[in-house]
């Protein structure tokens, strides 16, 4: 499967280590300062943001189809 990580802190990272040693792939991260990859290539979306980012973060992706 095709992650997006957003909100790429501790918890972020931990889900990507655990992700990765299950063949998963990790295809898009964003926290607050830097993006990486491509969210329209994630088959699903994990938000470990903070509140105030969530809402747009959640609102992103489900108008590009992405579940969260």
């Amino acid at each position: 499967m095709k992650i997006a990580l957003i909100g790429y802190g501790k918890m972020g990272k931990t889900i990507e280590h655990l992700a990765k040693s299950q063949g998963h792939q990790v295809v898009y991260t964003k926290d607050r300062n830097h993006e990486n990859g491509k969210l329209p290539q994630a088959d699903v979306a994990i938000e470990f943001s903070v509140p105030e980012a969530a809402y747009p973060n959640i609102k992103l992706c489900l108008e590009k189809g992405i579940p969260v």
